[in-house]
């Protein structure tokens, strides 16, 4: 949105026009006529906007307008307006579209001036397929309700091993859909959705707490068997983030599953806490006095990690798969393991190394002096009934 200045007597718009945004009036006063209808025309002052078929891609106005005195213009654009729209709620977005396009259609009819517009074509196929879109995630939404209320989803659990002894040390939870239909999804199908409807928070907590439940059965079977105990990794999203009352539900919800609150850790992307940072930080000071662990996910992928580290009490790195599955082959991905993993020893902050598919990249970060090793070279992830089976083991790579 920008200023526009406009003499007295100036044109601003013409009927038939192509337009490409619409105006408010800040100061002034502007006369607008519409040249199909029999109308004298009417006037618009401070705070009124017009030409707002302006700001529909392909659509023309239909009036006239022309500064009655020295005027100034707030400009809105149609990108402006498509690019707002865009980043809203996909419900908000889709009624501004389509009820945008409605009244265009119906000025249109009303005016004798209806027809097969194709440069319209375009926004109403778009239109078309955001109404299809909302209605598949509608579907998608109530089938998560229901899959949660029926227990359909369960959790597996990837070993995350100590590379110094080759001992498993903890678990990631990592959710699967028991589909009725289409039977066990990987979260690839669903998580996008489950975030877009913030069906996720739901979804959270359920596994927040079915975590802490495996916790606490694996190291009684860990103490059972004299081996070390082990830590659940939890993974939390950022609409869970934002729940206002989201430390007060990880008391309660480790208090049910009594579950030893050490043992847990929670795992955040960067772009979470970045969002935020003031905030961020007081939540998880919040949480770290709880007890709780804190692993900072996805390490490296962007914003200015290096210099928000040291702002939050985070006690474990990941490194992200992307530099494990590159440091091969690119040298510039290897120093940025190598600073990452300097880093982390000189703030006394452990590493897990995640993506691990090969022999070479274990090495290294062995070599490195990482604490902690994740991947498919070291394992799957497990349903819990094979989890009991390796609790205290030595993986033998």
């Amino acid at each position: 949105m920008y200023r526009k200045e406009i003499k007295q007597g100036e044109q601003i718009l013409s009927q038939g026009d192509n337009g490409n945004c619409a105006y408010i009036v800040e100061s002034g006063k502007v006369h607008v006529t519409d040249q199909l209808s029999k109308s004298e025309g009417y006037w618009v002052s401070t705070g009124e906007m017009f030409g707002e078929f302006g700001v529909i891609e392909g659509a023309q106005h239909f009036s006239t307008a022309t500064a009655e005195e020295d005027t100034l213009l707030l400009v809105v654009t149609q990108e402006e307006i498509d690019n707002k729209a865009a980043a809203s709620d996909p419900m908000i977005s889709l009624f501004l579209n389509f009820f945008m396009d409605r009244c265009h259609t119906l000025t249109e009819r009303h005016y004798g001036t209806n027809k097969d517009h194709k440069s319209l074509a375009p926004r109403r196929s778009k239109i078309q397929a955001d109404s299809d879109e909302l209605v598949e995630r509608f579907a998608i939404k109530e089938e998560l309700k229901r899959a949660l209320a029926e227990n359909e989803f369960v959790l597996y659990f990837q070993p995350i091993i100590s590379l110094r002894g080759g001992f498993t040390s903890g678990f990631e939870a990592l959710v699967r859909w028991q589909h009725p239909k289409r039977g066990l999804l990987s979260p690839y199908h669903f998580i996008d959705i489950a975030e877009a409807t913030n069906m996720i928070v739901p979804m959270g907590d359920w596994i927040f707490k079915e975590a802490c439940r495996h916790a606490e059965i694996f190291n009684d079977i860990a103490a059972q068997n004299g081996s070390s105990e082990v830590f659940m990794s939890i993974n939390i999203s950022a609409n869970q983030f934002a729940v206002p009352d989201i430390v007060e539900r990880f008391e309660r919800m480790a208090m049910e599953t009594k579950v030893d609150i050490s043992k847990i850790k929670l795992e955040l992307t960067e772009s979470v806490l970045m969002k935020d940072t003031e905030h961020a930080k007081k939540v998880l000071h919040r949480v770290k006095k709880l007890g709780f662990d804190l692993v900072l996910d996805d390490f490296g992928t962007g914003y200015s990690s290096l210099n928000y580290l040291h702002q939050f009490p985070i006690d474990t790195l990941k490194i992200d798969r992307s530099f494990t599955h590159s440091m091969l082959t690119d040298e510039g991905s290897l120093e940025i393991v190598r600073a990452i993993a300097g880093l982390a020893h000189n703030l006394n902050i452990d590493i897990v190394a995640e993506g691990i598919e090969e022999r070479e990249q274990l090495s290294l970060y062995r070599d490195l002096d990482c604490q902690f090793g994740q991947g498919f070279l070291i394992s799957k992830p497990l349903p819990a009934e094979e989890i009991y089976n390796i609790l205290g083991t030595r993986m033998a790579i």
